[in-house]
């Protein structure tokens, strides 16, 4: 008997050794951003044992014994490492942090016949067209989208100054907050938002809801603004495609077409993920100042799909302030595609000066309950983004249950000090100092706002020292009504000048509103903001120095707008205007008569406007009171508009029909740049004084001016019919990065074009005499050109232009070639 207790104990203890399981489980993450590292390799040393971690950064063995004391743990763009692991636990749980390094393949050796890794990225290219989601007819999914901002970098300089001294002080209760090298973190903002995503492919149409926000930010709120930006609309990242755009600048995909021109592959693993065999192919690009990824990309063996990537741009880019960008995704088969379910991105921001911070922006992504397929209407996509009434009305459980992993101890520490920074008295006044200068509006009282900053003074060769101050309403004023008006006084003309307007938003979907308009001002031939089409700074230099022909001018308006359609937007107006000149100005009452005609020196309009713009794709918002356009994605923008004239109305002087017409593009050259080309083309028909006509505007200062014909003199050209086109092809650093000793400059080249055909009638020709004015031509039957060629991003602001005139060369006084500058902040 007791040998047969000694037989059973030893039996059990053989099946309790047997079924001794060893767990070792972890997480990896990046040293510097904390931010999980996906598909990164775990191996336990010595061993063929491996595996990668999953979307948030997790592994975990089950080992029957353990052959090895420590794990090897790679990934592309950081430092290996080798942690030690115990033999005596059977659960371990390692943290593991990988510090960011420059991005090199493997040492390829080359041998008769094809790269294996050339072969395996053909059929992904071959197939992409196919596996690309957005080929699909549409389809729609549930986001779940977070957004941090932290200021990191911070300088020894920096932490001197007052306001830091005062935020370090005001959250030293809560704790620091620090990278994993101990350097300060400091946030400044955090965001999530659930959210659900709808797309159509014929037209190529989008549209968000905004369900839920949840935003904590210094000088920021939960308003409707901040809470259409943070979805998933800015957060489309799709490298089936040639071009990946981000931050507006397109880096070629590792699967485009011109691949074998762009990267150098090596094909470095095959392994499972679930149940789809694939292989990990790593990629850098030939030279590392070109706009191109480096990182590692998962092709499925059956369908030669994308599975996952981790793509990187390094600080080698040709790109200004920018550390690393980083993207990941992970995707997931649905019907015959494969589609992003995971995205993480990260933008590591230099210091802008000496002395300054940088910036660390983490953008996560999780989409759910995907559906393909099943294709909205096309009226559905009206609106673009929306935001669901109760979009604020949520709790801490809320959030709780829709996150897809918890906030981390770091996040939560965060958050406790955005709260507090904010509240700081000099942040309070930097803020609103912030905002001031980027809105021009500074709140003086509950829904009234003083502004726009940047026109309360000039000074001129008419007006003397001019002074402005404006008002208007804001949204806690009134959601319906908008008031704005400004009054200006010359010291040297001695006159009042003033404006005003009502605008009534009858909806926000569509997006229609009714407006009364007056003012009373100087305005300058040719040179209207709608004659430019540029920015309120452009507008507000224009008041200073030398006015180039002004005049009084009365101007009072009625306009009605609409959105009809996703895209479609319309304008009709009325209006009446009169012109009384402030230089030497006349035109001949009766032109048939000739130097017979009575000369008049001033006259009225009363005119009639309609206006429609396609553009199909844009990307628009309605940000309180107001509608903002953040432009197309792809398509054109077209612009068709038809003024008629109606003489005795309102006193006016002239009949009238004037009829336009604008395109413009970007066109996307792969490899070899990107190419911004715009055409207009109008018709005039009437008898009517040159102002009233198209003044070309020519540039006589030595800046560039984008929209002006910089070898032109200024009112060289009158036309009422004409044609003209645009186009600016920048290569980036296609050339420049070429050049050893000047690659590390970044600096970028460009090709400039702009050609005018156009004339003038002989009845306008009579109707306007050559009086003591500056004489102005008409063209003919040869069009006006001009070629320029140049160097940007020089010191990264500087933009240097060289331009041949190569037509009209025989008229008095006009440059043939120039140099002009400009400067320029771009990434």
């Amino acid at each position: 008997m007791k040998k047969l207790y000694i037989l059973l104990f030893l039996t059990f203890s053989q099946l309790a050794l047997a079924q001794k399981v060893y767990i070792i489980k972890g997480k990896v993450s990046d040293q510097v951003t904390h931010d999980p590292i996906p598909f990164a390799s775990i191996n336990i040393k010595n061993t063929s044992l491996g595996k990668n971690t999953d979307f948030e950064g997790n592994f975990e063995f089950k080992l029957g014994t353990i052959p090895s004391d420590s794990l090897f743990i790679s990934c592309l763009g950081y430092f290996s490492k080798s942690v030690f692991i115990s033999r005596d636990s059977l659960v371990q749980t390692i943290d593991i942090q990988l510090r960011p390094s420059e991005i090199l393949l493997q040492e390829v050796k080359v041998y008769a016949g094809e790269n294996p890794a050339h072969r395996i990225i053909r059929k992904a290219v071959t197939a992409k067209s196919e596996n690309n989601y957005k080929k699909i007819d549409g389809f729609d999914y549930e986001s779940y989208n977070k957004i941090e901002v932290d200021f990191n970098k911070i300088s020894e300089k920096l932490r001197q100054r007052r306001i830091t001294q005062k935020v370090n002080k005001a959250i030293e209760e809560i704790g620091t907050l620090t990278d994993d090298e101990g350097k300060v973190l400091l946030p400044s903002f955090i965001s999530e938002s659930v959210s659900h995503y709808y797309f159509r492919n014929n037209p190529r149409l989008s549209k968000e809801i905004i369900k839920k926000t949840n935003i904590k930010g210094i000088g920021v709120t939960d308003g409707s603004l901040t809470s259409q930006l943070i979805g998933s609309t800015f957060q489309q990242y799709n490298f089936y495609v040639n071009q990946v755009n981000v931050l507006d600048k397109n880096f070629a995909s590792p699967i485009a077409d011109d691949w074998k021109l762009i990267y150098d592959y090596y094909l470095a693993d095959s392994s499972y993920f679930g149940e789809n065999f694939c292989y990990k192919i790593d990629f850098t690009p030939k030279r590392k100042q070109d706009l191109a990824f480096a990182g590692s990309i998962w092709v499925e063996k059956e369908t030669w799909a994308i599975a996952q990537i981790d793509a990187t741009i390094t600080k080698d880019a040709n790109l200004n302030f920018i550390e690393r960008i980083k993207i990941q995704q992970e995707l997931e088969p649905f019907g015959k595609v494969w589609f992003p379910v995971k995205n993480r991105i990260l933008v590591d921001v230099n210091e802008v000066t000496k002395g300054s911070a940088g910036l660390l922006l983490k953008f996560t992504n999780y989409n759910e309950d995907i559906v393909i397929n099943q294709v909205k209407d096309v009226k559905f996509f009206d609106g673009g983004i929306e935001i669901a009434p109760d979009y604020r009305e949520n709790d801490n459980n809320f959030w709780q249950k829709v996150r897809p992993e918890p906030f981390t101890e770091k996040e939560q520490m965060a958050y406790a000090m955005i709260d507090t920074i904010k509240n700081v008295p000099v942040v309070k006044r930097y803020t609103n100092l912030a905002l001031l200068l980027s809105s021009g509006y500074k709140k003086i009282y509950t829904g009234i706002e003083l502004g726009p900053l940047v026109y309360t003074g000039a000074y001129n060769n008419v007006e003397g020292v001019r002074m402005r101050l404006g008002l208007r309403t804001n949204f806690e004023f009134s959601r319906k009504w908008v008031l704005q008006g400004y009054l200006a006084y010359g010291t040297k003309d001695e006159a009042w000048k003033m404006g005003g307007e009502v605008t009534r938003i009858i909806s926000r979907k569509p997006w229609t509103t009714v407006s009364l308009k007056y003012s009373n001002d100087i305005e300058q031939v040719g040179l209207r903001q709608e004659d430019l089409g540029l920015g309120s700074i452009f507008m507000a230099y224009m008041k200073f120095g030398t006015l180039m022909r002004p005049f009084y001018e009365t101007e009072r308006k009625m306009e009605f707008q609409r959105e009809v359609a996703k895209g479609i937007f319309t304008a009709f107006t009325f209006r009446t205007r009169s012109f009384d000149p402030l230089y030497n100005f006349s035109y001949r009452e009766k032109p048939s008569l000739g130097d017979a005609s009575p000369l008049i020196t001033r006259y009225n309009t009363s005119e009639f406007v309609s206006e429609i713009t396609f553009a199909r794709d844009e990307l628009a918002i309605v940000n309180d009171n107001e509608r903002l356009s953040f432009g197309t994605v792809k398509s054109p923008t077209i612009t068709l508009r038809y003024a008629l004239g109606a003489k005795n109305l309102f006193n006016s002087d002239f009949n009238f029909h004037k009829f336009l017409f604008k395109y413009s593009h970007t066109l996307n050259a792969g490899y070899f740049g990107k190419t911004y080309y715009k055409a207009e083309a109008g018709l005039i028909l009437g008898t009517l004084p040159y102002p009233l006509l198209k003044s070309h505007l020519g540039n006589e200062s030595i800046f560039i001016v984008s929209n002006s014909f910089n070898l032109m003199n200024n009112f060289e050209f009158v036309s009422d019919k004409y044609i003209s086109l645009r186009y600016n092809h920048d290569f980036e650093g296609l050339l420049f990065n070429r050049f050893p000793l000047i690659k590390k400059w970044k600096w970028r080249t460009f090709t400039t074009g702009k050609f005018l055909y156009g004339g003038l009638s002989e009845e306008n020709k009579q109707m306007n005499p050559l009086t003591n004015e500056k004489p102005f031509s008409s063209l003919s039957s040869k069009p006006y050109v001009e070629l320029g060629y140049g160097v940007s991003n020089i010191f990264k602001v500087l933009r240097i232009e060289a331009m041949h005139r190569l037509t009209y060369q025989d008229i008095p006084n006009v440059n043939k070639f120039g140099v002009k500058i400009s400067m320029e902040i771009t990434l």
